[in-house]
């Protein structure tokens, strides 16, 4: 972690957790191109869901390493 960025909440961990092992938005990360995949990365979905946003601040994409 950076000097520039904030610990997670307890409280978005345990949100982000329930979105990330969350069956239906697992299935949309999997089928991007799905219905569901297509719901879930809309940004009405994005902007508006906690889960989503916590699980986005909680595990952000892993950089891979040089």
């Amino acid at each position: 972690m950076g000097d520039d960025e904030k610990p997670v909440s307890p409280l978005k961990k345990a949100l982000g957790f329930l979105c990330r092992h969350c069956p239906v938005c697992s299935y949309g990360r999997r089928r991007p191109e799905s219905l569901v995949g297509r719901i879930l990365h809309s940004p009405l979905h994005a902007d508006h869901c906690p889960f989503w946003k916590a699980e986005k601040e909680a595990y952000p994409p892993e950089v891979p390493a040089r």
